[in-house]
């Protein structure tokens, strides 16, 4: 191979690895499903934030709630909009089982769970924390 031909395929490679990331982001069949999912989560981790621990603790009940109330309107209509979806890809499933997660922290691992459904439930929760 002359060297016009090994920088041409270098030049190739490179624009391939570097698009690769981006093309399979803009053609994820669940991209808007993701993106309700991470504002989803970023609207809990700013929730939970006003908490005792948090970093934005709010001990007065009154003040806390004023601010924590709209945020939990937001979370009600961002679930109907990730409820609205089907989930396509893994990559989805993901994304809503990470939201589901965080959530609701109290979900646990499998044997804490009497139930079958509870159990699944909370081993694919535990198992979409593990993946992202």
């Amino acid at each position: 191979m002359n060297r016009r031909k090994t920088l041409a395929g270098l030049a190739a490679g490179t624009a391939a690895a570097i698009m690769a990331p981006i093309t399979a982001h803009a053609s994820n069949a669940d991209a808007e499903l993701i993106a309700l999912c991470a504002k989803f989560d970023a609207n809990e981790r700013r929730y939970l934030s006003y908490y005792s621990g948090g970093e934005n603790e709010i001990t007065d009940d009154d003040e806390r709630d004023a601010v924590a109330f709209p945020i939990q309107d937001q979370q009600h209509a961002l679930a109907e909009q990730i409820t609205a979806h089907r989930i396509t890809t893994l990559a989805g499933f993901v994304a809503v089982a990470r939201s589901l997660g965080l959530w609701d922290s109290q979900i646990g691992e499998p044997d804490e769970h009497g139930c079958i459904n509870e159990q699944l439930v909370s081993m694919l929760v535990r198992d979409a924390r593990a993946i992202s």
